[in-house]
């Protein structure tokens, strides 16, 4: 009797423990949503992971106006933007995830986007392709970026295409397709209109939201991954 009553004991504290536990965690996941469902789309946080696998996989403890921007993003997202050479394999692009990496022009700055990088170091032989459908707002040269392309899609996300060599037939207003080409991959930027020569040949994409009248940009670099099994073939050489 007595071994009986020490094992119903023992039964009892593994109970309270295991209870104990599972009660812990759970006020865990409840602040951290909690804490999640306060952010929003200028959140540190929400910016550098934007679009990782563990956002997507727990979108719902995310504020609304994330998961907003999450969702508009995902439903128009359609392509890679750099095509894949149907004649020539080696033309091949990497990036890494260099958000908010120092960069120095004038002055020392944060990074707001992914560059994809050129295997071969040459000015105009790598297409840019629209990544959503959307309008061009943006055409024309800017100090730092160069000669670059904006993007404004349907849910207003704006899409920054940075550093290119030169422009499809595009001009301000007129409608994109997702896959259309916008331009060539360059090496333009950090001077006065027509700088060439100063970093290596690579397309910068950027993102931005827009939430209460003011842009917030977020990392590229998830999206890129998410796209690496949508890319459309060019014949280029």
């Amino acid at each position: 009797m007595r071994y009986q009553s020490s094992g119903k004991m023992m039964v009892l504290i593994f109970l309270l423990a295991l209870f104990s536990v599972l009660g812990a965690q759970q006020a865990k996941d409840q602040a951290r949503k909690f804490t999640q469902q306060k952010k929003t789309t200028e959140d540190p946080w929400f910016r550098q992971e934007f679009f990782s696998e563990q956002m997507r996989a727990q979108r719902e403890v995310l504020s609304p106006s994330c998961k907003h921007f999450l969702e508009q993003v995902e439903k128009e997202i359609t392509y890679y933007p750099v095509p894949e050479s149907s004649v020539d394999p080696s033309l091949t692009v990497s990036y890494e995830n260099g958000w908010m990496a120092e960069r120095k022009y004038k002055d020392t700055h944060a990074h707001e986007g992914t560059d994809l990088m050129a295997a071969r170091q040459e000015s105009g032989i790598y297409p840019v392709i629209s990544i959503t459908n959307g309008t061009v707002t943006n055409i024309g040269w800017l100090e730092k970026g160069g000669y670059r392309v904006g993007i404004t899609s349907d849910s207003g996300t704006y899409y920054y295409y940075a550093h290119l060599e030169s422009y499809a037939n595009l001009k301000k207003g007129d409608s994109i397709r997702a896959g259309q080409l916008l331009g060539y991959m360059g090496d333009s930027g950090y001077g006065p209109e027509g700088t060439t020569g100063q970093f290596a040949v690579h397309l910068h994409l950027g993102i931005y939201s827009y939430e209460n009248g003011k842009e917030n940009s977020v990392n590229p670099y998830y999206v890129l991954r998410f796209l690496e099994n949508k890319k459309l073939k060019y014949a280029y050489s």
